[in-house]
């Protein structure tokens, strides 16, 4: 009876899978909840970066579907700066703490991270522009606008 209460109460912090995900992934959406935690793009102050932005450095950054894996389990396991994918977020939030989880489990939430097709955050942006005005950073607040306008309309 519990399993299936904190199944429930798991399933309200999980994205709705747009679209069918590998088993692997799958089992790796289960798991991210412990990621949604910090990269939450409704939270303000923000802890770590959207998943969103995350997925697009990675993918920008790594050469296929099993570099950007091994680089995503490699970074949550030991973060260094000279490794992030996010050097904003990291100038801004600062790095994040290790993950200490067997590579098997982060293996797949790095899978499921890959797969998933994240909404854009509209929610963060929205809370950076209004963040980077009040700090009179009108480039930062300039930049989430502009990505407000291009994914948010």
């Amino acid at each position: 009876m519990f399993m299936r209460h904190l199944g429930v109460l798991l399933a309200g912090l999980l994205p709705a899978a747009s679209h069918a995900l590998s088993p692997e992934a799958e089992e790796g959406r289960a798991l991210y909840p412990a990621c949604h935690v910090c990269h939450n793009p409704e939270m303000d102050p923000p802890l770590g970066p959207p998943m969103w932005g995350v997925q697009r450095l990675y993918r920008m950054n790594t050469v296929d579907d099993d570099d950007f894996v091994n680089t995503m389990v490699e970074f949550v396991k030991a973060p260094l700066p000279e490794n992030a994918k996010h050097q904003e977020a990291v100038a801004q939030m600062g790095l994040m703490p290790p993950m200490p989880l067997p590579d098997e489990l982060l293996e797949k939430i790095a899978g499921y991270i890959l797969e998933e097709r994240f909404p854009p955050p509209c929610a963060h942006w929205r809370i950076a522009v209004k963040r980077a005005e009040q700090r009179g950073d009108l480039a930062h607040a300039e930049k989430d606008q502009m990505m407000l306008e291009r994914f948010c309309q």
